[in-house]
């Protein structure tokens, strides 16, 4: 099967979901071909050995949509993708709006449009219907939180389109050692590690962790893992307590979760979110906000805490509270919900089946 992935943005979740995605299809046996704006790709090394790259324009302005719509749609008749999976919204506007008669097209939202926080009424209401017209030019719609499902339900999406499929990510060997022989260490007054991963921006919630540093105790420690995307949030901060790492690639972030206590995830809208599955994987305790699916990845009091406000204040205390004997029990609890939901064998085998379908 020849499998062409489409993305704007080659940084972050997305571009590891992808990853994981295109390494297992070349496990698989098939060709991918990976078709990405090189002027959104991060300073990360670009790791795709047999992977055939091609390169396109996007653009959020409107005027500027069907002009690229059509030149992908030139540019995929000349590759003769079996299938075309589209990532993020861009993408899948780019691809849909001018679809070939017949053409199979997986599209993953990875968190609706219209679900965003930061936008009106109206223009929510203007990404439902685009996205609602769009559904009839898919294959499949890959949904990756039951929160997703419920929201293209509520906005009139085609239900008969719609393929729920959680993430999973490869396990690691080494992390379920660490899990292990963390169980005999005796609880002693240290300071609590506390890692943020991902982009500084208002939806990743990155200004609650800076709101909630001057109520944090002395032996709490932030780390931030990541960097402000198209306008984000000021990252400048005098204070002792939070040390900027910068980005970090996938392996920097796993060795950086290790030195972790706790994972904080104050997003305030997601689709799936990835780095609770990895912080989960490492055996870390999650402090995340209510809203969206992040509720579907944390048992509060069991493998994390899920604040009830979505204030830096709330983070503060919930994270003065935590001691490490709490982070090492809901930790152990963390790698074990991992085990059960989010491993890469599940994933892989469900969102193959959809292509295979398609």
């Amino acid at each position: 099967m020849k499998i062409a992935h489409v993305v704007e943005a080659w940084i972050g979740g997305v571009a590891n979901y992808v990853t994981a995605l295109i390494a297992e299809q070349q496990a698989r046996g098939h060709e991918v071909i990976l078709i990405c704006d090189p002027k959104n790709i991060s300073n990360a090394p670009f790791e795709l050995d047999g992977v055939e790259v091609v390169y396109y324009a996007s653009s959020r302005n409107p005027l500027q949509v069907p002009l690229i719509a059509r030149r992908l749609k030139k540019l995929l008749q000349q590759l003769n993708a079996d299938i075309v999976h589209c990532h993020s919204s861009y993408p899948g506007l780019y691809i849909r709006l001018c679809a070939g008669p017949g053409q199979k097209i997986l599209y993953t939202p990875h968190a609706w449009s219209f679900m965003k926080k930061d936008i009106t009424r109206v223009t929510a209401f203007g990404f439902a219907t685009i996205e609602r017209i769009l559904a009839r030019r898919t294959s499949r719609i890959l949904c990756m939180s039951f929160d997703e499902v419920r929201a293209a339900r509520k906005h009139g999406i085609d239900m008969d389109k719609i393929e729920l499929v959680y993430t999973g990510i490869p396990s690691d060997s080494s992390v379920e050692h660490d899990v292990r022989d963390s169980q005999s260490l005796p609880a002693v007054a240290q300071p609590i590690q506390v890692g943020y991963f991902g982009r500084l921006d208002y939806q990743k919630g990155f200004d609650i962790v800076v709101d909630a540093i001057p109520m944090l105790d002395e032996g709490v420690q932030i780390h931030v893992f990541g960097a402000s995307v198209r306008g984000g949030i000021n990252a400048q901060n005098e204070d002792s307590r939070i040390v900027y790492h910068g980005w970090v690639d996938p392996e920097g972030t796993r060795r950086a979760m290790r030195q972790m206590d706790v994972i904080v995830v104050p997003s305030r809208w997601e689709g799936l979110a990835l780095v609770p599955i990895e912080a989960m994987r490492a055996g870390k305790v999650l402090v995340v906000s209510s809203e969206s699916s992040l509720p579907e990845q944390v048992i509060h009091g069991y493998n994390g805490v899920i604040l009830r406000q979505l204030t830096g204040e709330c983070l503060a205390r919930e994270l003065n509270a935590l001691s490490i004997d709490d982070c090492r029990r809901m930790g152990q609890n963390s790698r074990h919900v991992f085990d059960e939901a989010f491993r890469a064998d599940k994933f892989f085998k469900s969102l193959m089946t959809c292509y295979e379908n398609a």
